[in-house]
């Protein structure tokens, strides 16, 4: 009855929970921490392997071993990005997961009404995130975070307080997992300008299974993005063997790229990624096409504590 009594609120919580407005800010929040998130499709929402899921929901975190990582990842127009975090067992029970992200956009030429060059300018996001969640039962863990996150433009500053809550459920004898979460919800502390705008809160719900029959994890996310447009995300890694993985994956999102239809473009949003293992340390690298764009690239180094 306790554990029932802990559970229902959270369920409760989750499921009338509608996302937020959508927005222009902090938008690293919404990518993989990780290459393997990033080579897998970004199916993250049920994956606790390498601390994939650490970021969507932090109920994956009883499962995945101790560790710390970091990853650097590179976008179009020489915008990066650079994620650290660490999972340790927690004091009493569960596991804690320490997270902070930095994203850079670059510098800007700043030009007056007449185009006169009058200076340069920068724009970067940077969070930071506390996540702690353990095991109800055998096969269903929960979690929680919470943590800052400001965005810079120049002189402007806009932050905010964010926090997840999530659900796993893993059943080891079928290898079938589940997760669901809200995520990213709370509250803006100061915007750019005075207008109220939304913070990016979802519902994800990630299901992933390793197939009976092929050495082959396959991982699915769905949610809302912005007024009743759903995006899904499928991905998958073969098990080439204890030390070497295959990634693949896509997503819906694919359809939204505009313009003249190319090879290219019709391969967008589609990624592909190779994993190391050398003992206890792990190399992951990832490619995620962007049509005429251009590519992501990300790179990870892991080690198990």
């Amino acid at each position: 009855m306790k554990k029932t009594a802990i559970l229902l609120p959270i369920i409760l919580l989750v499921s009338i929970s509608r996302p937020g407005h959508g927005q222009a800010l902090f938008q690293g929040l919404n990518h993989p921490i990780n290459a393997r998130g990033w080579g897998m499709g970004s199916a993250t929402a049920s994956q606790f392997i390498g601390g994939s899921g650490l970021l969507s929901n932090p109920a994956t975190l009883p499962l995945s071993p101790n560790l710390w990582q970091l990853n650097y990842t590179t976008f179009v127009t020489d915008i990066y990005s650079t994620t650290g975090f660490v999972i340790i067992k927690a004091p009493i029970k569960g596991k804690i997961g320490l997270l902070m992200q930095y994203l850079d956009y670059g510098s800007f030429t700043e030009r007056d009404h007449r185009g006169n060059e009058t200076g340069s300018f920068s724009v970067n996001d940077l969070a930071f995130r506390l996540s702690y969640g353990f095991q109800l039962t055998r096969r269903l863990g929960i979690g929680a975070s919470g943590g800052y996150v400001q965005s810079n433009l120049d002189a402007l500053t806009a932050k905010a307080l964010l926090g997840s809550l999530g659900l796993h459920y893993f059943d080891e004898i079928n290898n079938l997992a589940i997760g669901i979460s809200y995520h990213n919800f709370g509250t803006l502390l100061q915007g750019y300008t005075n207008d109220e705008e939304g913070v990016p809160a979802k519902v994800m719900i990630g299901i992933s299974k390793k197939l009976e029959h092929l050495p082959l994890i396959l991982s699915i996310d769905a949610y809302e993005a912005y007024q009743a447009e759903y995006v899904a995300k499928i991905g998958g890694e073969f098990l080439l063997s204890n030390s070497f993985f295959l990634r693949w994956g896509s997503s819906t999102r694919r359809f939204q790229i505009r313009g003249q239809e190319t090879l290219k473009n019709f391969f967008a949003t589609s990624s592909i990624g190779i994993g190391i293992n050398l003992r206890k340390i792990y190399f992951d690298l990832a490619f995620v096409g962007l049509g005429d764009t251009g590519t992501i690239s990300s790179f990870s180094i892991t080690q198990l504590l």
